[in-house]
């Protein structure tokens, strides 16, 4: 019995997208292994990681200002400041965590701030659900974000001892 041509079609096109999904896992893998960084650090080490990252920026304030309580933010984002001679091309989030004194590092390309922001103000959002900062709540988008250039998003201190510093390069 003869196989019609459809059926080979609709065979070759399922292989296809099953190839597909495969090399996009893969792709997302890669990725994810690439861009994340987590190891081991002290209380000690961990403050001498986060001051020497620190020292690029001078004594330039945080565009984000963030309490101890975590809950009250506070913006510096000047929208009427010149834009900067460079991009940048990433954003890195590192943060401490003292109960299982680790870093964790995370760079997140533009392309993918850009693609991952939300509705025409390019939100992005930090934290759960419950307790979350948004750009779009301190009215800084990924594009206002590019066009300052390299600067100091966030330095934050929290009372159980967790550190988190974000800024673009």
């Amino acid at each position: 019995m003869a196989v019609k041509t459809w059926v080979w079609v609709v065979v070759a096109l399922v292989g296809v997208a099953v190839l597909g999904l495969i090399a996009l896992v893969g792709a997302g893998a890669y990725f994810v292994a690439r861009e994340i960084d987590t190891r081991p650090a002290s209380k000690l080490s961990a403050e001498q990681e986060f001051s020497k990252e620190l020292e690029r920026f001078g004594d330039q304030k945080p565009l984000i200002e963030i309490d101890e309580t975590g809950h009250n933010v506070s913006s510096n984002f000047d929208p009427m400041r010149p834009a900067a001679a460079t991009k940048p091309e990433v954003m890195v989030v590192m943060i401490w965590d003292p109960q299982d004194e680790r870093i964790v590092r995370v760079r997140l390309p533009f392309w993918l701030l850009r693609l991952g922001s939300h509705g025409e103000s390019g939100s992005i959002r930090f934290g759960s659900k419950d307790n979350s900062i948004t750009f779009e709540r301190l009215n800084i988008s990924v594009q206002d974000l590019e066009r300052l250039g390299p600067a100091l998003i966030v330095s934050h201190h929290s009372p159980r001892g967790e550190r988190v510093l974000i800024w673009t390069q």
